[in-house]
């Protein structure tokens, strides 16, 4: 009944475990976008709201209540999307305006300052992406576009790097493929050990199509039509 509350949940019990009310002095309306981090007895939870809002809530022990740590509004729309990032230290969101935002999370204390703020604010000029994913490495992150464009920006500077145009209708979700950087490691010690042992000599075409397929950092789109798109780009 309370539509700018979080209610959180054990899986596969699917116990309430904790809930997190309204904020009883802004108008949030909707909860539109929720991402959440869990690390040992603490979970973090950032939120975007209906009115353009995005907090950050923690609860540092099971059972206590949440507290608010970061409340911004750099939105005039709806949050569609929010991502945390691979480093866990800042998240980003998109809304239906054209505006995305790098925030800070909290309870990482090399970047967190008294300045309610979000870190970064850019005008993209392209309303209505969503669908936020942050690359395993997090260099990069993608958006799907309303306009039926998938742009993918740096996870550094925030600049725009590429545009992807197969579909003709609204893009609406994203995902990478997540590489393990452990990968490289172990292809280089394959290597090394080519010489001296015979099974790591002989590699056929289909295993080595099979090596490089998994250690692509692939980026599929779906779209309204239906239809998934898979990408290469770096």
């Amino acid at each position: 009944m309370d539509s700018g509350g979080i209610d959180i949940y054990q899986l596969p019990s699917e116990h309430r475990a904790a809930g997190i009310n309204a904020d009883k002095f802004i108008t949030t309306g909707m909860v539109m976008a929720l991402n959440i981090l869990a690390e040992s007895t603490k979970i973090q939870v950032a939120a975007g709201y209906e009115s353009g809002h995005t907090m950050v809530f923690v609860q540092h022990d099971p059972g206590a209540p949440f507290q608010k740590l970061y409340s911004a509004n750099p939105h005039t729309q709806p949050v569609l999307s929010i991502n945390i990032a691979p480093s866990k230290d800042h998240f980003i969101t998109s809304s239906a305006d054209a505006i995305i935002a790098k925030h800070p999370l909290p309870i990482c204390k090399s970047i967190w300052n008294t300045e309610l703020k979000p870190l970064k604010v850019i005008q993209t000029k392209h309303s209505g992406q969503q669908g936020l994913q942050y690359r395993s490495d997090g260099k990069v992150f993608a958006t799907a576009g309303w306009d039926a464009h998938t742009r993918v920006y740096s996870g550094k500077t925030m600049k725009e790097l590429a545009v992807l145009k197969w579909h003709k209708v609204g893009c609406y979700g994203t995902a990478f493929a997540a590489v393990e950087q452990a990968a490289d490691r172990d292809d280089a010690e394959d290597d090394g050990q080519a010489a001296n042992e015979q099974s790591s000599v002989v590699r056929t075409v289909p295993q080595r199509r099979d090596q490089k397929a998994q250690s692509t950092h692939w980026l599929a789109v779906g779209a309204k039509d239906g239809k998934v798109s898979l990408w290469d780009i770096y």
